[in-house]
């Protein structure tokens, strides 16, 4: 049987080939805006649970074997929902944001039978703590920083690592993967991730 990653995230991607996982990229092409206006009502966990649900789905409806892994990744901090900055003072006003704080990272993760639709979900959380960002520190990360496909507009493993100053819970879950919770997905599927082994 197939694996396919149902994202085209260059990190998730990199955490599967840590795992020595086989697999193909095949993305989605659901509107994100558009199921987010559908439910705005939702918690945070919510939200992920259906956005990585959708876009497992929408690629598995698109197959006729295979798991298809889907995954959405938001960033919260005080019940406020941070998702890709559009430009770089957005950039700046979420990272102003951040300063001094602990903000949550969920990553939502979902894997689909493409027989059947048999579908199986989790959530990881993960409490990132900011040290305080001086002003000609924002400036020089606005002007180095690759943020426009970045939930929070950081990456943990990048240049945002200066501002880090702990974390609880699972750091690949900040990098848009948990990995105990990929792996509990292909239990939960009734099958092994080291059949996916390469």
């Amino acid at each position: 049987m197939e694996l396919i990653l149902a994202s085209g995230s260059p990190r998730r991607s990199e955490i599967l080939n840590m795992l020595t996982l086989r697999y193909r990229v095949q993305t989605s092409q659901v509107d994100e805006g558009e199921l987010l206006r559908q439910m705005p009502q939702a918690t945070p966990k919510e939200l992920v649970q259906r956005l990585s649900s959708a876009k497992s789905q929408a690629v598995a409806n698109q197959l006729e074997t295979g798991l298809v892994l889907g995954a959405d990744t938001i960033v919260v901090l005080e019940e406020h929902i941070y998702g890709k900055p559009v430009d770089e003072q957005d950039l700046r006003n979420m990272m102003w944001a951040f300063s001094g704080k602990t903000h949550q990272v969920l990553t939502g993760v979902t894997l689909t039978q493409a027989v059947g639709r048999h579908s199986v979900s989790l959530t990881a959380v993960t409490d990132v703590t900011f040290r305080t960002i001086s002003e000609e520190e924002m400036e020089w990360y606005v002007a180095h920083a690759h943020y426009s496909d970045k939930a929070g507009g950081y990456a943990i493993q990048e240049h945002a690592a200066l501002f880090v100053e702990g974390i609880q819970g699972c750091y690949y879950n900040v990098m848009g993967l948990p990995v105990q919770e990929t792996l509990a997905l292909f239990q939960l599927m009734g099958t092994s991730w080291q059949a996916f082994g390469s």
